[in-house]
């Protein structure tokens, strides 16, 4: 059995029963965005499908989940048809008050573009217009109303609302499964996160921040930002909003608090993600599932939980503050891009290299910490930088990412992160990496940027950081010298973790294609070379004969060598951090 069905519904006659919710602080489209849709109508084009569920009520309505901006806007021009009318046929609009002015005798007869707008209003009585005209002949008047009623009927057919049939498909399936259906149907148009529907489906879902917290603050600071934001790229206006009522109030819906909720922790933990809007729900919403005990693929019940929520959420809000401060001082170090604070703007270059964490394995990590004392914290603090790179390493959070991350759930607590990783299963995972990820490309990909970062954070650049100093990816064996034999690359691993570290930018171009032992100022570079896994000169001057005899395969496995050191290297500083 199918759990939607189709329905055709008549504007004129049908829209009593759709429930439209009403926004505190709603997104309305921009002036662009409903003409857009109005002269698609026009036109009789496809407009798109609404998304309902039923209500369950005496009446039969239905509860609009999808859709509003574009009943919204219908409803706006049933109102509004003239200003509609005007803005859409520019033109004819000023065609229609030059051949009224042209007909007027004196200047202070002639109409505006105003003026011409509430003639055009069809319960505006043209003769209280026309018999002000003293100075006209009869017939001219009648000629002014003739041009007036002509435009008011091309008004009137421009769209015929009393036939509109509005295609809306009518979901009868579990609601926790609203977030995928929204998901799929947007899927080919507009981008839209799985979470817009919460918008709908929670409006009526609200928490109070409380007063004298500073977190909170924040969050309501959060919930005003994004609004401001979206205000300012306009793609939408925010209608009913009022920051100084949203400040007296404190009153905010649960899907705004998820989003806020979501920017509060990125901007604490910018080591592990960046702060956008898509992570900042992905995160938000997620942490609402592990505060209410609701697992990440059913959070669409989370709205059952909004009592339990808000009898916790100053301390709630704490808590989250205090594990993502512990999260950064856990992973900063060893995530940090090695750039001069003073050149890192004008390079364009984030501090952090975040490529390896997903948002299911950072919401693990708060789960696993939410109800642990301080020694168990500690602990599992030690053990999450190996756990981050051997998850990664093993691509663990590559897929069902939300079935594991209830595991780590403090009410099913079916995994955690509390054991040791054996150094010799993470010897095997790093070797099956390899194996997929040969790094035959011209440039390092972000991943194995991040594993060169880490590896150059837990050992020569460890405490020989200058702070002037700007650090970037270098291939050990120089790629101008690659790429003269195998020019695509097309056998050689160029790009990979064996064949890359970080060298200040300075002396990295003045060496260009020298090793560092042939640099021009080579001195500098011993104490470098001795913790950083360099090859040694024997080393490179097998790999050089082999790309001169196209032994490629020789090439490979002087790099392959060294990656295991590499990764033996990250291992054992991560354990022992």
């Amino acid at each position: 059995m199918s759990n939607f069905e189709y329905l055709q519904l008549s504007y004129a006659n049908d829209l009593n029963r759709i429930n439209i919710p009403k926004y505190q602080r709603g997104l309305v489209w921009t002036k662009a965005k409903k003409n857009g849709l109005i002269e698609t109508l026009h036109k009789g084009f496809p407009f798109g499908v609404l998304l309902v569920a039923e209500n369950h009520d005496e009446d039969h309505s239905l509860q609009l989940l999808d859709g509003q901006q574009r009943l919204a806007t219908i409803r706006d021009y049933q109102k509004n048809k003239v200003q509609y009318w005007m803005q859409l046929n520019v033109d004819a609009s000023q065609m229609l008050l030059d051949q009224i002015n042209q007909r007027l005798s004196l200047p202070e007869d002639e109409i505006t573009e105003k003026t011409l707008a509430q003639l055009l209003e069809p319960d505006y009585e043209l003769a209280d217009w026309t018999d002000d005209l003293n100075s006209l002949a009869k017939e001219t008047r009648k000629e002014l109303r003739g041009l007036i009623i002509t435009a008011r009927q091309e008004i009137k057919d421009y769209i015929q609302l009393d036939t509109l049939m509005i295609p809306v498909i009518k979901f009868q399936g579990n609601p926790t499964d609203l977030p995928e259906v929204f998901e799929n149907l947007n899927k080919g148009g507009t981008p839209l996160s799985k979470y817009e529907v919460f918008n709908a489906a929670w409006v009526n879902d609200t928490l109070h921040l409380p007063t004298n917290s500073a977190e909170a603050d924040e969050i309501l600071e959060n919930v005003k930002d994004y609004y401001r934001k979206m205000r300012s790229k306009g793609q939408f206006e925010v209608s009913d909003f009022s920051e100084d009522d949203l400040t007296e109030s404190r009153e905010i819906n649960v899907a705004e608090f998820a989003r806020a909720l979501g920017s509060f922790v990125l901007s604490r933990i910018p080591a592990l993600m960046s702060d956008s809007n898509k992570n900042a729900n992905e995160i938000g919403f997620g942490l609402l599932g592990i505060i209410s005990g609701v697992d990440n693929k059913r959070i669409a019940e989370v709205h059952d939980k909004v009592e339990l929520i808000q009898n916790g959420l100053e301390e709630t809000l704490a808590k989250i503050s205090r594990i993502s401060n512990q999260l950064q001082a856990t992973f900063g170090k060893i995530l940090s891009q090695p750039i001069a604070h003073a050149k890192r703007e004008k390079a364009k270059k984030e501090p952090y290299l975040t490529a390896l964490t997903t948002t299911f394995k950072l919401l693990s990590y708060y789960a696993s910490l939410w109800t642990l004392d301080e020694e168990q914290t500690t602990t599992i603090l030690r053990h999450l930088p190996s756990y981050y790179v051997y998850d990664y390493l093993a691509g663990l959070w590559t897929a069902h990412g939300d079935q594991r991350l209830s595991d780590y759930y403090p009410n099913i607590h079916n995994k955690d992160y509390f054991a040791s990783i054996p150094v010799d299963r993470f010897m095997t995972v790093f070797s099956r990496w390899c194996d997929e990820n040969l790094g035959i490309r011209k440039t390092f990909s972000r991943d194995v940027q991040a594993l060169i970062a880490i590896h150059g954070n837990l050992t020569y650049l460890a405490k020989t950081i200058p702070h002037a100093e700007d650090y970037e990816f270098e291939h050990i064996i120089p790629k101008k010298r690659i790429l003269e034999f195998d020019p695509s690359p097309a056998k050689v691993q160029l790009s990979s973790l064996g064949n890359g570290m970080l060298l200040p930018k300075s002396d990295n171009n003045k060496k260009k294609d020298k090793t560092l032992y042939e640099s021009d100022d080579a001195d500098k570079y011993t104490e470098l070379i001795a913790k950083s896994a360099y090859p040694t000169p024997e080393s490179f001057e097998v790999s050089f004969n082999s790309l001169k005899a196209q032994e490629f395969d020789r090439v490979n496995e002087q790099i392959n060598q060294r990656a295991e050191v590499v990764m033996q290297s990250i291992i054992e500083g991560l354990l022992s951090e």
